[in-house]
């Protein structure tokens, strides 16, 4: 027999794990007693036990549809759970059976907002407030609501009155800001995050929403003040530092941005802006090898990324590297085939030097003389890709294909601008539809074939690259994407004779790496050695090769100049993890 009285005596206690033992064993012997259900369940939630909780209160409903208390707490199972749906159907059943159960209002209210129902949110509130007219919350839903719906006038009463009720509520100061701050009064948003500081000094949200206001009002000196004590107070939140190194470049603090930039790489080495706004700090401070040494790693990595190769190329032209600047020139050129006007030929020429500016404005001169010239809105649209304004290029590309449809060059490039923005499954049709026009096109065929590496098509990559071999097996740039196609197919020694060839034509620096990095996987140590230590002879502090000599020594049992490299990543760049790792495995 189940001892409901002892069970009701540890719960008002708050003993709810002896409750809760007591009751699975009383459950066992009355499985269908439904007082000792719903009595299983109210423990279960507060022991934040949400699914079985759930199970009991479905079954206590079931004998009792009308039971409020038990619709409420199976609410608060499926709100727990992330089964909103479910929770707003169920508080709604509490207000029809019970329409003064204030709690159940105050969870509707919340849930609707977590679905994204402001409407309803804000009907159900205003009903609330005729059951309870003192509690802030409903006011403060409202005007939630109406923010989320982008009716930033309409919120901000709402907000007002749930102050008036709640007057050292930080969040409701902080949200009222937010409304100040849409409907364009920064100066009263401001006055709200100084009263939300006020009353809770250590609210790093109310800092970030200062340092925000200010950076709008493009004061980033104050603005810098407040966003380092956001993230000062949390050092967790991504979004402070990325703000606060905003400021900071803005204000021209550049040394304390790329401590920030730093630690914000620490964590997310991924993130080619991080990396591409630390070279650009770099730049500004004079440490003009340091901003070579990562724009040459970028490079390395990921050559779709195109502003790093235009700064890297600036920078070798800043630094009289002018043969290094050409190389990069020449990738760039490589896509941008000139045509006989000469205006046009010296846009391109700008464009090419990473005169976009001037490139651009010379295009536009052209499209003026002859608006029907499709070569220039082509070329106009290139510059706007490497400006990432995408919009504007596709514009300019579609007003190309309309004026020459049928022409190669334009479809061609129109097919670039796809594979440039990832949707490489539109780049494969247009590939296509310029090998229907010139099937034996080099770079189409050379294209095409990288464009099924990226789609991991790499049977159809090889068959594409070694139709362009066909046509032109000299060619130092196709012998080099066919041993990059052959190496991600793992196919090391076809990859190593393709690169060998390649490197012989044109020893860049893509190229010698990709034949290093096939070596390495074929187990040939000390090729791969000579040719990295062939580049970091000219790039010594270049991480990305350091760390490719750490490991071919590692490969060859040589733990000590392993180790010796890795330091010198470490010196460079001390936070980097994979070389910490290394250095902890080798040690």
């Amino acid at each position: 027999m189940a001892d409901i009285n002892r069970i009701n005596e540890l719960v008002g206690e708050k003993d709810f794990k002896s409750a809760y033992t007591l009751t699975e064993e009383a459950l066992t012997e009355e499985p269908e007693n439904v007082e000792l259900i719903k009595l299983a369940g109210l423990i279960e939630v507060n022991l934040e036990i949400w699914k079985k909780a759930q199970m009991h209160f479905e079954t206590v409903i079931k004998y009792n549809d009308s039971d409020a208390t038990a619709w409420f707490y199976l609410a608060s199972c499926y709100d727990h759970l992330g089964d909103f749906i479910s929770a707003k159907n169920a508080y709604i059943k509490v207000i029809d059976l019970r329409s003064e159960y204030k709690d159940a209002y105050k969870s509707l209210c919340i849930v609707l907002l977590k679905l994204n129902q402001p409407s309803e949110a804000i009907s159900f509130a205003a009903r609330a407030k005729i059951v309870d007219s003192e509690d802030y919350i409903y006011d403060f839903v409202i005007g939630t609501a109406y923010l989320k719906v982008k009716e930033f006038e309409k919120s901000i009463e709402p907000y007002k009155r749930a102050l008036e009720k709640s007057p050292s509520n930080v969040g409701i100061y902080n949200s009222l800001g937010t409304a100040y701050m849409a409907t364009n009064s920064p100066d009263e948003a401001i006055k709200c995050y100084t009263k939300a500081l006020e009353i809770e000094p250590e609210n790093p949200m109310s800092y970030y929403n200062l340092g925000s206001a200010y950076q709008i009002q493009q004061n980033h000196k104050t603005a810098c003040e407040y966003l380092k004590k956001a993230v000062e107070i949390d050092e967790e939140d991504e979004s402070f530092k990325v703000a606060y190194a905003m400021s900071l470049v803005k204000s021209e603090q550049y040394k304390t941005a790329i401590d920030v930039y730093k630690k914000l790489l620490t964590h997310h080495p991924e993130k080619e802006n991080y990396k591409y706004n630390l070279v650009t700090c770099y730049e500004a401070v004079g440490e003009i090898q340091t901003a070579i040494t990562m724009l040459e790693g970028m490079v390395f990595l990921n050559q779709k990324f195109i502003p790093p190769a235009q700064k890297l190329a600036t920078l070798y032209i800043k630094t009289n590297q002018l043969s290094k600047a050409k190389e990069i020139y020449d990738k760039i050129l490589l896509k941008n085939n000139p045509t006989a006007d000469v205006l046009h030929q010296y846009a391109v020429l700008s464009s090419g030097l990473c005169d976009t500016d001037t490139a651009e404005k010379i295009l536009k001169k052209v499209i003026k003389m002859n608006p029907d010239n499709a070569k220039a809105h082509k070329d106009l649209a290139v510059i706007y890709l490497n400006k990432r304004l995408f919009d504007w290029a596709e514009d300019e590309f579609k007003t190309a294909m309309k004026l020459q449809p049928n022409d190669f060059e334009i479809i061609f490039e129109y097919g670039n601008f796809l594979y440039s923005i990832s949707k490489n499954n539109e780049a494969e049709r247009y590939y296509t539809e310029a090998l229907e026009i010139e099937p034996n096109n080099i770079l189409a065929l050379t294209f095409m074939a990288l464009n099924k590496l990226v789609l991991n098509q790499l049977d159809a990559a090889k068959d594409y690259i070694m139709k362009a071999l066909q046509v032109e097996h000299h060619h130092e740039y196709v012998l080099f994407c066919a041993g990059r196609i052959l190496f991600a197919r793992g196919e090391y020694e076809d990859a190593k004779r393709y690169l060998i060839k390649a490197v012989e034509q044109n020893p860049d620096v893509e190229t010698q790496n990709t034949l290093a990095l096939t070596y390495y996987e074929l187990g040939e140590y000390q090729q791969a050695i000579n040719i990295f230590n062939n580049l970091l002879s000219k790039h010594p502090e270049n991480i990305s090769v350091l760390m490719s000599l750490a490991k071919c020594y590692e490969g060859l049992k040589d733990n000590d100049t392993a180790l010796e490299y890795l330091d010198k990543v470490v010196d460079i760049l001390p936070e980097d993890e994979e070389a910490q790792e290394m250095i902890r495995k080798l040690s």
